[in-house]
């Protein structure tokens, strides 16, 4: 049984970062991924500059599309090293919130609330798995368009050496895909962090919840436990939204560029009788795109439903038995629920689904266009 809401998936996620506290040569893990997509990324923008005016219009998209996720990659690795106390802080309280309040746990939600974090952690991480070995096969295939003399690499770059000749193509080319792997095993971990943290602030408001409602009659004391636990909840909820609230932001930028050039890859192969191949290496991309944007405003959303949560059961209580000076104390607790725990892009946008569906709109406006 599962006494902790922490997914394994992720914690290997983050130990595969170098993230995770306590993970050794944390240094050594930090200057790898910096010498890696710092390499990469210079390469992969010099090239776009470049061709910029000789290359077609596709080529131009399809290289804008790989270079912009390596990007945001790096901007969640820096956010997390810079708030590396405060990401240490919250999978801490996590473990400690699991422990210490266990024994009110009457349904075992905290271990329902484990395997479910694992289940769903596990396949957010494999769909992005998924989608990176879907970009292999594509690019093989389109290797089988060209001669052996013009053999191009996963991801374009303008290199200061010859990378079509052995052995530095089969060289570059593997270092491309294990540093693809990697990136697109960070991202999955990244997104599942979230969900693992939104998951886990459910679970401890629908343990404060039902601990309240079910000996409220028999114990008035129980009443400054759901207070006082409400307080840490909020406190909790905040260090989330800090952590997130600019990765977030990053995340819709980067995506919003990343869908409309895979949009526009996509209509093009449909229409093209050799689009097989950027098919096979844009659908995947794009469905966990589209999912990676569901579970940032999916996680707002949730955390919206579990504030009126508290504010219901503070409400539903025999409040009208206590002593008004006791009472009073729920009327902080019910407008404090109304205002929800607010996770947002950059704290100038919330998180939720309406906002999901917004962008939605705009990138289906953006296809329409294109068609």
């Amino acid at each position: 049984m599962m006494l902790n809401t922490i997914s394994p998936s992720v914690k290997f996620g983050l130990h595969f970062c170098g993230v995770w506290p306590g993970t050794p040569f944390h240094f050594l893990h930090k200057l790898c991924w910096v010498i890696a997509i710092i390499t990469l990324q210079t390469y992969q923008y010099i090239y776009i500059v470049i061709h910029y005016n000789t290359d077609t219009l596709m080529n131009i998209v399809e290289n804008l599309s790989i270079a912009v996720p390596f990007s945001l990659l790096f901007i969640k690795l820096f956010v997390t090293w810079t708030n590396y106390g405060l990401f240490c802080d919250i999978l801490s309280t996590m473990e400690e919130d699991c422990q210490k309040y266990a024994n009110i746990d009457i349904n075992n939600l905290i271990t329902k609330t484990g395997l479910f974090s694992f289940y769903v952690t596990s396949m957010i991480m494999s769909s992005y798995l998924v989608s990176a070995v879907c970009y292999l096969p594509g690019a093989i295939a389109f290797q089988g368009t060209n001669d052996s003399m013009s053999r191009e690499l996963l991801f374009k770059m303008d290199l200061p050496f010859e990378t079509s000749k052995s052995p530095n193509y089969e060289l570059v080319v593997t270092t491309q895909f294990i540093i693809h792997f990697s990136a697109a095993l960070t991202f999955g971990t990244f997104t599942a962090l979230l969900f693992m943290m939104t998951v886990h602030v459910g679970c401890q408001i629908d343990i404060m919840c039902q601990n309240l409602t079910n000996a409220f009659s028999k114990n008035e004391n129980k009443l400054k436990f759901f207070i006082s636990r409400y307080q840490e909840i909020i406190t909790f909820a905040e260090k989330i939204e800090k952590l997130f609230t600019y990765i977030a932001l990053s995340q819709l930028v980067s995506n919003t560029v990343s869908t409309c050039c895979e949009g526009f890859l996509i209509v093009l192969a449909i229409n093209d009788k050799s689009g097989l191949v950027i098919l096979i290496k844009s659908v995947a991309f794009y469905t966990v795109i589209c999912l990676e944007v569901f579970i940032y405003c999916f996680a707002g959303e949730y955390l919206r439903i579990k504030s009126q949560l508290i504010g219901d059961t503070a409400y539903n209580i025999l409040w009208y038995d206590l002593r008004p000076n006791k009472s009073r104390l729920l009327i902080p607790v019910i407008l404090r629920s109304q205002r929800g725990f607010t996770l947002t892009f950059g704290k100038f946008s919330k998180l939720s689904l309406e906002s999901f569906t917004g962008v939605s709109y705009l990138f289906s406006i953006h296809l329409d266009h294109i068609f």
